[in-house]
């Protein structure tokens, strides 16, 4: 069988693209890891620890996701699809938890006793998000089912996305021209992103090309990334401002 080479062409073309991009990814989420961590030693406030704690997880598994990235541009194997389909979920539901932790810090939070689930409640029904992760993951390790893993990742993607920008907009009055209302306009561009990468897969269910999807899967990744490089120096700044003396 001959491949035309026009075709090899564009696939050696979407590879490197993908390469540069996750690349990209893997330093932005690797800086923003460390700001996060270096927030959450520096911050006095107890009720902000899991918000950092979220946001260092997220670095972590973005990270984690650019790697696979970086090594699936060159070979093929089922455990690191896996692995980045996975690394992707967790960022994306780990930023929301993020949103979700300072919604409820603010001054639009009901107060407890006004809840109809409670916050602790909250956070067990959230473990089913993880849930879907781990069937996802099982899904591509086991069972190797394209179609049914893009469906998984893609649903998975955009409800995670979606749970971490309403509690994001919800944010968006009593935060306003604060340093906290900065650092969510950057965030929640990385959550759009991420729901967006997360349902790329699903465009080859349609007929779309590998490579044009690859293509487009690679173009989110630089968004995501570069978005994590803005909201870095946010971070920065506001690790500064902690050192600094009063």
């Amino acid at each position: 069988m001959v491949v035309p080479l026009g075709h090899v062409e564009s696939q050696v073309s979407a590879g490197v693209v993908q390469f540069v991009g996750a690349g990209l990814l893997a330093v932005s989420s690797s800086i923003f890891a460390v700001y996060a961590l270096r927030n959450r030693q520096l911050d006095r406030l107890e009720s902000q620890r899991p918000f950092w704690r979220y946001l260092t997880l997220l670095g972590v598994a973005g990270t984690t996701h650019g790697l696979t990235g970086m090594l699936g541009a060159a070979v093929h194997a089922r455990s690191l699809v896996a692995l980045s389909h996975a690394a992707l979920l967790f960022a994306t539901v780990f930023l929301a938890f993020a949103m979700r932790e300072l919604y409820y810090n603010s001054v639009l939070a009901p107060p407890p006793e006004d809840r109809d689930v409670s916050l602790a409640r909250l956070r067990r029904i959230e473990t089913g998000f993880v849930g879907v992760i781990l069937v996802e993951l099982v899904v591509v390790l086991l069972i190797d089912q394209g179609a049914v893993a893009a469906l998984v990742k893609g649903a998975g993607s955009l409800a995670f996305a979606t749970y971490g920008v309403v509690f994001a907009e919800r944010l968006e009055s009593s935060t306003r021209g604060t340093s906290v209302d900065t650092l969510r306009r950057h965030l929640v561009p990385v959550l759009v992103c991420a729901g967006l990468l997360g349902v790329a897969d699903l465009a080859t269910l349609f007929g779309v090309g590998h490579v044009v999807a690859r293509s487009v899967q690679s173009v989110f990744v630089v968004m995501v990334g570069a978005f994590l490089l803005t909201a870095s120096i946010r971070l920065q700044q506001n690790v500064h401002g902690l050192s600094t003396p009063e």
